[in-house]
């Protein structure tokens, strides 16, 4: 299941919203355990989280718009996360990025929401971001049992020249994504046992990361992405590595949550998470107990 997150952008590290930071607050790392213990109970075996989301916390930036590491809070939310996920035997597949991350910047009440594309423009500046950021938090969680995987980032298309927007002014240029990508795996592989993967709004958008190194694709599926990408499309007969089904709808769709599971067996899929159980959305529902089995 995808929690995907309690607060957007605000379960790890300190902002001007919450200075003492996320989830390892005492009352919202009680909420914490009441969504873990209701995703155990219905059979939930993973569960994919954002981590980073648009930068609005827990990541610190210079003038430049380069990134300059993590904050404290930041480090005490991870550890309380994580082991609260190791108390009720969940394995996490951390989302490190949302591709709001390049979408265009944003104040809300003083807090910096977005606009991040200048940290991923160049190679040197990527690499500042890999070095910086992604490579000390791998380090530090490289052989946490609680973790099953790393998803570098979450429907790259979007911000992506020829995918998802035809603006090279508000994405990157494919070359570019890959790169990154590309580079985070590379680092996912060297600092820890998890798996590496993206996730792909649609089976579509896979030739943007074939041949980086993947452990497993990813890709999403809704309604309204059926006529251009079916859910029961034999892609995983023409891949090299397994695929999970990473978003599905649980409300809002023309199919229940079982019809859904049964098809993506059918073609292929290697595991389904659902979308969500705290995200609020029209397309969020409970998961039937039993679905995680």
């Amino acid at each position: 299941m995808n929690l995907p997150w309690l607060q957007y952008g605000c379960d790890f590290g300190a902002n001007a919203w919450q200075m003492d930071g996320g989830v390892a607050r005492p009352e919202r790392r009680e909420r914490l355990v009441d969504v873990f213990g209701r995703l155990a109970d219905c059979g939930a075996t993973v569960v994919r989280w954002f981590l980073l989301c648009d930068g609005r916390a827990g990541v610190r930036f210079r003038g430049d718009g380069s990134a300059a590491g993590l904050d404290d809070c930041f480090w005490c939310d991870l550890e309380a996360g994580v082991e609260e996920a190791g108390r009720h035997h969940l394995s996490l597949a951390f989302t490190l990025f949302n591709f709001t991350w390049w979408q265009r910047r944003r104040w809300i009440e003083s807090v910096h929401c977005g606009g991040h594309r200048r940290a991923t423009t160049t190679r040197e500046r990527r690499a500042v971001l890999v070095d910086r950021v992604v490579g000390p938090i791998l380090s530090r969680c490289g052989q946490e049992p609680a973790i099953l995987a790393w998803d570098i980032v979450n429907e790259p298309e979007w911000v992506t020249v020829g995918y998802g927007t035809v603006n090279p002014f508000a994405g990157m240029w494919p070359s570019a994504m890959r790169e990154f990508i590309r580079e985070c795996v590379a680092r996912v592989h060297q600092e820890t046992r998890h798996l590496a993967t993206v996730g792909l709004a649609s089976w579509r958008g896979l030739k943007l990361v074939k041949g980086l190194g993947l452990d497993v694709y990813q890709v999403h599926w809704y309604d309204r992405r059926e006529r251009r990408a079916p859910l029961d499309a034999p892609i995983a007969e023409t891949l090299d590595r397994p695929i999970w089904l990473g978003e599905f709808p649980t409300a809002g769709s023309e199919r229940t949550v079982h019809e859904i599971l049964d098809t993506a067996r059918r073609a292929g899929y290697a595991g389904a998470l659902g979308w969500s159980a705290e995200a609020g959305d029209p397309f969020s529902g409970p998961l039937p107990k039993g679905s995680g089995h």
